[in-house]
């Protein structure tokens, strides 16, 4: 209850104080999004037929044969998804790492938007549901998770320069790391759900597609 009630006052605090970068690393993601999308249109005609003969048999073996694992997919999902935690929160600590921290919500929302517009544009009506069984449903929790982090690291970076840029000291440092750390946790869950979700639930959402006449 305890770890709730400060995951809860953290988050209140960064939306209340810090709710310009919330939208500002939303916008990010959504821009990503769009050049994603727009991406596929300059790509090459070899390219392109490369990548539609790799999701052909990848699919086409995914109909056929046994549904993956889940151990090896969630190991893989979850390893991803605490490497993206544990560099954030580094690229945080160091203060100056942070401008490199936005660039995430963008690369995030560039291969959400590109894989979404490819399957769809191969596929037609049964490429926007792929999209949807294969890519929604850990993204609906992937995405806050890293909005959060990404808020709370350039935070966590602003507000320790601005009190050194006042005072000439680091005044308060730990207090902010602690709230800094705990809001990581946060995002750290949500990522973990998201990485649950793309081991035991997607698979089978994308069978289900495949498999419907």
């Amino acid at each position: 209850m305890q770890l709730y009630a400060a995951w809860r006052e953290n988050l209140e605090e960064l939306l209340l104080e810090r709710g310009g970068l919330v939208l500002w690393h939303t916008a990010l993601f959504v821009v990503g999004l769009l050049f994603g999308a727009l991406a596929l249109r300059s790509l090459e005609v070899e390219t392109q037929l490369e990548l539609a003969r790799q999701i052909s048999g990848a699919l086409q073996a995914l109909r056929e044969g046994e549904p993956p694992a889940p151990g090896p997919l969630l190991r893989e999902a979850l390893f991803r998804q605490a490497r993206t935690v544990a560099l954030m929160w580094v690229l945080g600590v160091s203060l100056v790492g942070s401008v490199a921290v936005m660039a995430l919500p963008l690369v995030r929302g560039f291969t959400s938007g590109f894989a979404v517009a490819y399957l769809t544009a191969e596929l037609g009506a049964r490429g926007v549901l792929l999209a949807a069984a294969g890519h929604l449903p850990q993204t609906v929790l992937e995405v806050p998770g890293v909005i959060l982090a990404a808020s709370a690291s350039v935070g966590f970076a602003v507000e320790v320069l601005t009190s050194w840029r006042v005072r000439r000291r680091l005044s308060g440092y730990y207090d902010a790391l602690a709230r800094y750390s705990n809001t990581l946790l946060c995002a750290a869950v949500l990522l973990a759900a998201a990485a649950l979700v793309e081991g035991y639930v997607t698979p089978h959402l994308v069978r289900l597609v495949l498999e419907a006449p």
